[in-house]
């Protein structure tokens, strides 16, 4: 599959689009098919995972939405200030004006006409009221002015305070209901690593775990639509750039692509890299998502397809940003890292794939 040859999508493509994710959701399910009780604990830890997931996905959009909210109420407080500000110094000219009004009005036109003064003089002192009653009405009219703009922004500022209290109330039932959740995948993850301290029966789930994912590749292949479409400024290819790719996240690498997994002659297919749950998973290179759900084995897992034959694989995720169809840049956020699959400790699976056969990551990655 060539990236760069691609032209812009059309209906037809959307189209094509549609069925590949139908697809794709069709074969996710066929693929986790599952018997017996411990299949069912997996199938309820599967749910789980998916659910936290987008509980976690959902809590970082709400955190976005936080940050925003709080912005604008810093500036519509700022706004109000400054509205404060030029009131109390309208108040103070208009006062300034009313004591001179005051004190002129000891002299009275009437009096200054009875006592014959100088026509001049008066005609004078008479625009000079004139004046100082328009000034004085203009005064008026921007303090009732500034009162109706503090009053709209108190409002606005009533009413963000509310919506962010809003979310912070959904924030926090989420935080609770993915506590709880969290809780009970913890319960069942302990049920299941009980039933698999045999190592025959670790062995055969791990075979079973990569048998799947072989499964998925291959599928993956025959359903995807030919060519795909490039983002904007497509231009070097994935091969292109062997050596010169950055890991997806930061954090020591705990196992090597060939390495034994210590269970049978079973070896690593690419990198497992550990981490802090929740930080952050990037693309290693522009290209869009073809799988992104839960599959037995890898939890949470996201699938970038670049053109002519390569894609990236990104495992054991706490949550997914991205969906199928999604063109990524490279360095994008794609995902959270975390635990889902049976993993006990955070961490990232990574492999880069090339026609569906697995390549040694640090041939194409440089560590940070």
């Amino acid at each position: 599959m060539n990236l760069a040859s691609a032209a812009k999508p059309g209906d037809e493509d959307e189209e094509r689009l549609k069925k590949l994710r139908v697809h794709i959701e069709t074969l996710q399910e066929k693929l986790n098919e599952t018997r017996g009780h411990r299949d069912d604990v997996r199938e309820e830890v599967r749910g789980l995972e998916r659910r936290i997931g987008s509980l976690l996905h959902n809590l970082r959009k709400t955190d976005i939405d936080l940050r925003m909210n709080e912005k604008k109420l810093k500036g519509l407080i700022s706004r109000a200030d400054r509205e404060r500000g030029d009131l109390a110094v309208h108040r103070q000219r208009l006062s300034r004006q009313i004591n001179t009004a005051y004190h002129m009005g000891r002299q009275e036109y009437l009096k200054m006409l009875l006592n014959q003064q100088d026509p001049a003089q008066v005609a004078r002192v008479i625009t000079y009221y004139r004046y100082l009653n328009q000034a004085r009405t203009e005064r008026i009219d921007q303090i009732q002015s500034s009162l109706a703009k503090l009053e709209t922004l108190e409002q606005e500022i009533h009413e963000q305070r509310h919506a962010l209290e809003k979310l912070r109330t959904g924030q926090n039932e989420q935080k609770a209901t993915l506590e709880t959740s969290r809780t009970r995948r913890g319960e069942l993850l302990a049920s299941l690593n009980r039933e698999v301290r045999d190592q025959s029966r670790q062995i055969d789930r791990l075979r079973a775990d990569e048998k799947r994912l072989e499964q998925l590749m291959e599928e993956l292949k025959t359903v995807l639509p030919d060519p795909p479409l490039p983002p904007p400024g497509a231009n070097t290819p994935f091969a292109k750039l062997r050596g010169r790719l950055s890991l997806p996240t930061r954090g020591p690498i705990l196992a090597r692509y060939g390495g034994s997994k210590n269970v049978g002659n079973i070896k690593w297919r690419g990198l497992l890299i550990g981490g802090k749950e929740g930080q952050n998973v990037i693309s290693v290179f522009r290209g869009r998502v073809v799988f992104a759900d839960w599959l037995r084995g890898f939890g949470l897992l996201l699938i970038l397809d670049h053109g002519d034959g390569y894609m990236t694989l990104y495992g054991h995720n706490q949550s997914l940003h991205k969906g199928v169809g999604d063109w990524i840049e490279a360095g994008a956020v794609i995902a959270s890292l975390g635990t889902t699959g049976d993993r006990a400790q955070p961490g990232l699976y990574f492999e880069v794939r090339h026609n569906g056969e697995p390549r040694d990551p640090l041939i194409w990655c440089k560590a940070r």
